[in-house]
């Protein structure tokens, strides 16, 4: 709506909104609103009266408001058609300008192309002067390099050589034309002279033949700006010069020790680095004062000394190293060894940090040439050639001298190898041929960790092993690579040796033997060395693995031979429990000797065998328990009355008929013989007592043979049925049944029923 008709509807609702103009007006609520009762109906017609007052405003109002807006509608129109005609005229006004604007750019590219075609020609032409006083330069610095080099004038040359090397870096790129190729040419004929001068200069130190009448002609000082010379020709020629010097030294060293001089053996490597220490000590003496510091010429010469030497050693070692004591070899190793750790520590790129940087680069103004101010490519320059010429780096020289020398030694230390497997055979036998037993007794008191220690072993077991360590401690002060896992696969030879020299003192496989105190003396020393060695081994292995290359530390290990030697324990107490219970041969024989199926006598007192196992038994013990640390006792005791319960059903078998009473009689000897297996070993111990899973398990296991000879006593039982029922475990088809029923002297087995050994086999299991 037009601003000027909402001012003529403004008076209509400036004090408050008109009920009428609400968006959700309702007549009949607005009417109810003015007339709530009948009273209120009185001003109806004044209310009627104003209604047609406000809509004939109203009217009024949207009648003059249609005319202003016609009035306006024709003023915007005429206002428009303005404001196009002044538009176009601003189009023809910015063309015009835009066409005088090309006509000035072009005047303006005219100018600045003569100006550029001005400063091109400028630019051209100053190059092509600094160009040619550049050439100038280089033919008159070429030409003063000559005359000086002949007249031995290498501090001025040195300047001169900056310069040439300066200029001749700007014509590299013009190299194709004939002209500057011949003058490059020629700049490398002449430092090319000027090298070989030098060389021939330094060698002349040497002596020989002209060499007097050359150290004449050269001026008063001559080594210090030669020096300059040399390095301003770059490192290349310093090393040149270096080498070749060190080399014209180590001739005479090559005239006395080059294989196959007689002076060239391994005998003499003393002798050779002696020689490197006198010459050493002549170089300071004679040539220190010719050579800068920074140049380290005595470093050089050992460098050279160290490869020549290396070569000669290759030579003797290939020819020579079947035959060569091995011992000698090792000495020259060791001593190689010193030397370079010695030349190493003197000659590290620490110390070599410490040397001074070199002489200053020379001033411009020390060079007689005729533009000096062209040699820099920048304006404003230091006024240094040095500056002006790219930096290089300093070179370090520091050659690696551990390992320079040895290392020629790996490939022929196999014969080292050899001898000392020999050596290490040799003291094992040794050791072995005259053994010794050695121990202490433990005390009743003692902690149960030192009880895991052996009493008694052999003298030769840490004897070896000291060996064995002395042996890896002299490999790993050479090499911890593949020699040194050489050694370790001789140290896993000598071990397996060992256990089977211990094995040879044990009683042949199988075979039953009687073991007097000696025999069993042994035998227990055997156990101590091999618990010995297989706690010792373990400590080799780490020290090994201390030393060894990272490379073979995967391959190292023991568990073989650790294996063996467990093997070898348990052959031994194998061969104590044999012992023992062939001592007991002579009363089982009686026990199955008696008549048991016409026994009659009163159950008593026990019968003759079981006094005689009572007997025994702890006899038998105790130089077991003596020699023996706690643990392998117990084990010892523990295989025993696996042994000893079947061995004891085996031979109830073995009597063929028992006769109630007589089984009666030997239910009373199994338990008397039950507080034997639980006696014995305390006794023989001298009152040590022994774990509670050794009494549950002999308890256990005579508690089996208990209940068969509780079964044969019974006078009830008839029946397979009845046997089994008191068994428990068994069926009446067991075979264990059967034998029963044989062994009863009423039953209706066979009376030549025999023993059943099996039976032990299938009741009896370790505890």
């Amino acid at each position: 709506m037009d601003d000027d008709l909402e001012d003529d509807f403004e008076p209509l609702g400036s004090e408050e909104p008109d009920p009428l103009d609400a968006d959700n007006f309702d007549a009949v609520d607005y009417i109810n609103k003015q007339f709530p009762n009948q009273e209120s109906l009185e001003g109806l017609s004044s209310f009627i009266g104003q209604l047609r007052q406000q809509e004939k405003q109203i009217e009024d109002g949207i009648r003059g408001a249609i005319r202003r807006q016609a009035a306006h509608g024709r003023r915007a129109q005429a206002d428009l058609s303005d404001a196009k005609l002044a538009v176009r005229e601003l189009f023809e006004r910015i063309k015009a300008i835009r066409s005088k604007a090309e006509q000035s750019e072009e005047l303006v590219s005219d100018v600045c192309r003569d100006i550029k075609s001005l400063d091109i020609a400028k630019r051209n032409l100053t190059l092509t002067v600094t160009a040619l006083k550049r050439l100038v330069m280089l033919i008159t610095a070429l030409e003063q390099l000559r005359s000086t080099a002949e007249c031995r004038h290498y501090e001025q040359a040195a300047s001169l050589i900056h310069a040439v090397e300066e200029l001749s870096r700007h014509f590299q790129e013009l190299s194709h034309v004939a002209r500057v190729a011949d003058l490059l040419e020629r700049k490398a004929a002449v430092l090319g002279d000027l090298k070989q001068q030098i060389l021939d200069d330094y060698m002349c130190l040497h002596g020989g033949i002209g060499s007097a009448t050359r150290q004449e002609s050269l001026p008063e000082g001559w080594g210090v700006a030669a020096a300059k010379c040399v390095d301003a020709l770059g490192p290349g020629m310093k090393r040149e010069v270096v080498t070749q010097f060190c080399l014209r030294l180590l001739e005479g060293y090559k005239d006395i020790f080059q294989p196959p001089k007689e002076a060239s053996g391994l005998e003499t490597a003393e002798r050779r680095f002696a020689w490197l220490k006198r010459t050493l000590r002549e170089f300071d003496d004679k040539y220190k004062s010719q050579f800068p510091e920074s140049w380290r010429v005595p470093c050089g010469l050992c460098d050279l000394f160290c490869h020549v030497t290396r070569q000669h050693l290759v030579e003797i070692l290939d020819t020579s190293h079947h035959t060569v004591d091995p011992e000698l070899m090792i000495r020259v190793l060791l001593k190689s060894i010193d030397f370079e750790n010695e030349l190493a520590r003197k000659w590290s790129v620490e110390a070599d940090q410490d040397q001074g940087e070199g002489y200053p680069g020379p001033s411009t103004s020390q060079l007689l040439l005729k533009y000096p101010d062209v040699l820099s490519s920048k304006a404003g320059g230091s006024g240094k050639v040095e500056a002006l010429a790219p930096k290089v780096a300093k070179e370090e020289f520091a050659p690696r001298f551990r390992g320079i020398i040895s290392e020629c030694f790996d490939a022929y230390l196999s014969t080292w190898v050899k001898h000392e497997e020999k050596q290490l055979m040799e003291v094992l036998q040794n050791l072995t041929s005259a053994d010794k037993m050695v121990g202490h007794d433990e005390d009743n008191d003692e902690d149960e960790d030192e009880s895991l220690e052996p009493r008694y072993l052999y003298k030769s077991a840490p004897e070896l092993f000291a060996a064995m360590k002395g042996s890896m401690n002299r490999c790993a002060g050479f090499s911890t690579h593949n020699t040194l896992f050489d050694i370790f696969q001789v140290f896993r030879k000598i071990i397996t040796q060992y256990a089977g020299k211990l094995a040879g003192l044990l009683p042949g496989n199988g075979k039953k033997t009687l073991l007097d105190v000696a025999g069993v003396q042994a035998v227990c020393c055997v156990i101590g060395t091999a618990e010995y060695c297989d706690e010792t081994l373990p400590q080799l292995e780490e020290s090994l693995l201390k030393v060894i290359s990272s490379d073979f530390q995967e391959r190292i290990g023991f568990h073989e031979e650790q294996e063996i030697l467990r093997n070898l324990v348990n052959r031994a107490n194998d061969a104590l429990v044999q012992s023992v219970s062939c001592s007991l041969d002579e009363a089982f024989g009686s026990m199955t000797g008696t008549n048991w199926a016409a026994f009659s006598q009163d159950v008593g007192d026990h019968s003759a065998f079981v006094g005689d196992i009572s007997e025994r038994l702890p006899k038998q013990f105790e130089p077991i328990a003596r020699h023996l640390s706690k643990i392998h006792y117990r084990f010892f005791c523990d295989k025993f009355v696996q042994s000893f319960v079947a061995r004891f059903v085996t031979e109830v078998h073995k009597c063929r008929k028992i006769s109630e009473k007589g089984a009666q009689q030997l239910l009373l000897d199994t338990a008397l013989i039950k507080t034997t297996l639980l006696e014995a070993p305390v006794i023989a111990g001298q009152g040590r007592q022994m774990p509670t899973a050794y009494s549950n398990y002999v308890l256990r296991e005579m508690g089996k043979a208990e209940i068969i000879l509780k079964v044969l006593s019974s006078p009830d039982v008839v029946d397979a049925a009845s046997i089994s029922a008191m068994l428990g475990e068994s069926g009446a088809d067991d075979p264990l049944v059967e034998r029963l029923l044989a062994l009863r002297a009423s039953g209706d087995g066979s009376e030549a029923a025999s023993g059943f050994p099996g039976l032990a086999a299938t009741e009896l299991q370790p505890p």
